[in-house]
């Protein structure tokens, strides 16, 4: 399997299963997913992890985090 194919197969699983916990409505839930999908993502394609890619990542985790946020006050 080359790192291509993982990456896309990694791509779809975190899609949808973002998709079933939005429509699950707790955001919180969602964050905690998020985080362990990035650490995942991170183990898993070290080797091809650059700078921009880390930046890309941790502004989804601050925008999750703030998202999670406003949610939850609700």
């Amino acid at each position: 399997m080359t790192t291509q194919d993982k990456a896309d197969y990694f791509g779809a699983v975190v899609v949808a299963l973002l998709l079933i916990l939005t429509a699950w409505g707790n955001a919180w839930v969602m964050l905690v997913a998020s985080l362990v999908g990035l650490l995942f993502s991170i183990a898993l394609f070290r080797k091809e992890v650059v700078k921009r890619g880390l930046l890309a990542a941790a502004v989804a985790c601050v925008l999750a985090f703030i998202i999670a946020l406003v949610i939850g006050q609700r």
